[in-house]
């Protein structure tokens, strides 16, 4: 409503500015006619050389009418028919003389009134030169023109003019245009209504979307309700977008907390009943035997080892899922980092033969933080070392292609089957539970490693054949300067 009042006062106002312009265009148009009816009229007296007589002006003017108010001997009227004077007007001062309202005099030098074209009770004053002013005819204002008449052959004063305009003509159009601007704008307000309404039932129903979808989630924090929105390119349709990838991000960060606690809780259960029976066993009988107590003891240690390294695991992957705001602007020299990694692992495990193929050219630099990198590098060459058999050698390569870089590590070992490279990044997840168990793992380093290059925009893929090994097999973006609007951007956007 609020819009379609708008529109109306708008359009009311600029109704208001055009009549106004137009009365003052009349008003204009009006006290033209005036003056050249003036002139018109001294044009057809001047070329008397005396003063002028009732026989000269109605020899010039009189003729047009079929009666006149002055009275006017037989002599008169008979020479005024010999000159042949026209019944009714015949050019543009004979009409605008016999138009509604107007009204002619010419006076004598002497202010004798020797013609008039209507009888009116106008007040006659001499002038020296044409003027023309605002006059009161009946309550209504008028337009009043005097002027002197000079003959065109002596110069000399041969009597004067006055002419009298009510404006009818100005009155009329008045209220025509008056009429007519009310009627728009009538009609205006009854469009702008409907307008109106229409855009605020579609500029709102968005809003009300939103306001929905809001109260969906207060709701239910769960809910997966979304604002359903057609393809645009407006403000509204862009705001919807944003408010949805908004609930998405919420919700996937709600998702991740659930399962983050289930997984804890799932995962520490059993730990967490084995010191349980531990310690009934040794409150029951098993503090007086030295073999039990020492056996549930070393027992108890090394499930807390183990929920030490789950629980330190779950905050690496927690810190994992933000790399994008805490890490934004860091880079890594990739060739140093994977040399120093491949040269610790031969010191660790001597008895393994590590091979590094290096593909690079001059120093690369990925956008990465080094800690990150080298923690998943770890991750892969640890469990490559872990699940190796017979055959103790371990294989990384160093590449770039296509402005990014490729990193692969190669065991041959145990492998896995198809079903489990689908699964082998999920969290807990285990080829084999008991055996991975028993090799120390939690199910979530290949989840941490994942979610780390996720974070820098990179990808970790596997290849894998059940008793022949796997290769798992890195891709990261190469990092490239930023101008400073182009950090600006990326800033904001991550604020």
């Amino acid at each position: 409503m609020g819009a379609a009042l708008a529109i109306f006062f708008t359009f009311s106002i600029f109704s208001i500015l055009i009549f106004i312009g137009f009365r003052q265009i009349l008003l204009t148009q009006e006290n033209e006619d005036v003056k050249e009816t003036l002139f018109g009229v001294a044009n057809r007296l001047n070329n008397e050389t005396g003063s002028l007589s009732k026989e000269a002006v109605y020899m010039a003017l009189g003729g047009m009418y079929t009666s006149t108010p002055i009275e006017m001997d037989d002599e008169f009227d008979q020479r005024n028919l010999a000159y042949g004077q026209p019944s009714n007007f015949q050019d543009t001062i004979f009409a605008k003389m016999n138009e509604e309202g107007v009204m002619v005099r010419v006076y004598s030098p002497t202010s004798r009134l020797l013609f008039e074209s209507k009888q009116k009770d106008i007040p006659f004053e001499r002038t020296a030169q044409p003027v023309v002013v605002p006059i009161d005819i009946n309550g209504a204002q008028g337009l009043q023109g005097t002027m002197p008449i000079y003959s065109k052959r002596t110069q000399q004063l041969i009597g004067y003019i006055q002419v009298t305009s009510e404006m009818a003509n100005y009155y009329r159009t008045n209220e025509r245009v008056f009429f007519a601007l009310v009627t728009i704008n009538i009609l205006a307000l009854i469009f702008s209504s409907i307008l109106g309404y229409m855009l605020a039932v579609n500029f709102l129903k968005p809003i009300k979307q939103i306001t929905n979808t809001m109260n969906d989630i207060r709701k239910d924090t769960q809910s997966t309700s979304r604002i359903e929105f057609a393809e645009g390119n407006d403000e509204l349709t862009h705001l919807s977008n944003v408010f949805n990838d908004m609930l998405d991000k919420m919700q996937q960060y709600i998702e991740q907390q659930k399962q983050f606690v289930e997984d804890v809780s799932h995962e520490l259960r059993t730990p967490v009943a084995v010191m349980e029976g531990h310690l009934k066993l040794l409150n029951r009988w098993g503090k007086d035997d030295p073999e039990i107590l020492d056996e549930s003891l070393l027992a108890s240690l090394q499930e807390i080892e183990r929920m030490k390294s789950l629980v330190q695991e779950m905050l690496d992957l927690s810190r994992a899922e933000q790399v994008e705001i805490h890490y934004k602007n860091e880079k890594t020299a990739i060739r140093p980092l994977v040399l120093q990694t491949v040269n610790n692992f031969k010191m660790i495990y001597p008895d393994f033969v590590f091979n590094l193929d290096d593909a690079i050219d001059g120093e690369v630099y990925v956008p990465i933080y080094r800690n990150h990198l080298e923690q998943i590098l770890i991750i892969l060459m640890d469990n490559a070392v872990k699940y190796s058999t017979d055959r103790q050698e371990v294989h990384v390569s160093i590449a770039v292609e296509n402005q990014e870089l490729n990193i692969a590590i190669q065991d041959f070992g145990e492998g896995m089957t198809q079903e489990d490279t689908e699964k082998i990044f999920n969290r807990f997840y285990r080829v084999d539970k008991a055996r991975s168990r028993h090799k120390g793992g939690n199910g979530l380093g290949l989840a941490i490693a994942r979610e780390l290059l996720t974070g820098y925009k990179g990808s970790i893929s596997v290849n894998s054949v059940l008793g022949y090994g796997s290769i798992f097999r890195i891709k990261l973006p190469l990092y490239q300067e930023l101008n400073d609007q182009e950090a600006q951007e990326i800033e904001n956007t991550v604020k």
